[in-house]
């Protein structure tokens, strides 16, 4: 897991309005969840999901509703609406995740090696998640604190550590008061299928749990069947999993995410990788919407 750690690699994801989103087109063949079940199920059953293959849903990002600015129990981190991912793994100390449109309101998204080890199968899961919206070292978590419920991968990762798809979702408990992460601080919009060249601004937290932001501007890895992106940022390996948004707006601290952070390319890279959004993205996130 170390090395995986030593080699993060960063993602995105942008969402629109929920109530605009259409429901696949695509035939997805009915999912055998005795077969592939809840977490580890595959985007598109019957084949390994193979770089540049469109499965041509049609969607349209998804845009969170509109939130009341929340009140904060301490001064909370300078972007609410991402936080500290803690996990129980025989390696990795925290990762980063961000809230998401979803029909709960308790939908994070991050990194798949921040939620499973990479090949294995599903018994590859870590346990006892726990997600701390605005967190800030030393202080109490300022909008509560929210246990993961379920953890969800693409297939291609589960079954064999793909990195091009080092992305996944956790669901989440509501917090103590029986209220949800989205509904204290609000979410992000989420979308897809956005240009490879972009300028992205990215979130996370360094090895001393300081948040940092990075701007950049996004471009293709390397060539086909290659899919993901990079950006010129340096980030640390715990801070896996951060979003990558676009027009994010510091006053709202809300943005659209189309990636997360999941690596350099090597050790002493300047830059940072994300998978690369995409159709099979969005049926994972829809998976993970619908069993939330």
């Amino acid at each position: 897991m170390r090395g995986l750690v030593s080699a993060f690699i960063a993602g995105a994801l942008v969402v629109g309005a929920v109530q605009q989103v259409p429901a696949p087109a695509a035939d997805r063949g009915g999912v055998n969840r005795a077969a592939f079940p809840v977490g580890y199920e595959l985007s598109v059953p019957g084949a390994m999901p193979q770089p540049g293959l469109r499965v041509a849903l049609g969607q349209e990002p998804v845009t969170a509703r509109a939130d009341a600015a929340p009140k904060a129990s301490v001064n909370p981190g300078p972007n609410m609406r991402m936080g500290r991912l803690y996990m129980h793994t025989p390696e990795l100390e925290a990762c980063a995740a961000a809230l998401v449109p979803s029909k709960h309101h308790n939908l994070v998204i991050t990194a798949a090696h921040c939620l499973h080890a990479g090949g294995g199968g599903k018994e590859k899961y870590y346990k006892d998640f726990t997600f701390v919206p605005g967190h800030r070292k030393g202080q109490a978590p300022p909008y509560g604190v929210f246990a993961g419920k379920q953890p969800m991968v693409n297939y291609a990762y589960a079954a064999k550590g793909d990195l091009r798809y080092d992305y996944g979702f956790l669901i989440l408990h509501p917090g103590k008061d029986g209220r949800q992460a989205g509904e204290v601080v609000g979410e992000n919009d989420f979308m897809v299928n956005a240009p490879f060249v972009a300028s992205r601004t990215l979130w996370s937290y360094l090895y001393h749990d300081s948040p940092a932001e990075c701007f950049g501007q996004t471009r293709p890895f390397l060539f086909p069947p290659e899919s993901r992106i990079q950006v010129d940022c340096r980030f640390e390996p715990t801070s896996s999993g951060g979003p990558w948004y676009d027009g994010y707006d510091a006053a709202t601290q809300k943005g659209t995410v189309n990636g997360v952070i999941s690596g350099p390319p090597d050790k002493n890279a300047p830059s940072i990788l994300s998978p690369y959004f995409d159709d099979f993205t969005w049926l994972l996130y829809k998976e993970s919407d619908n069993d939330g």
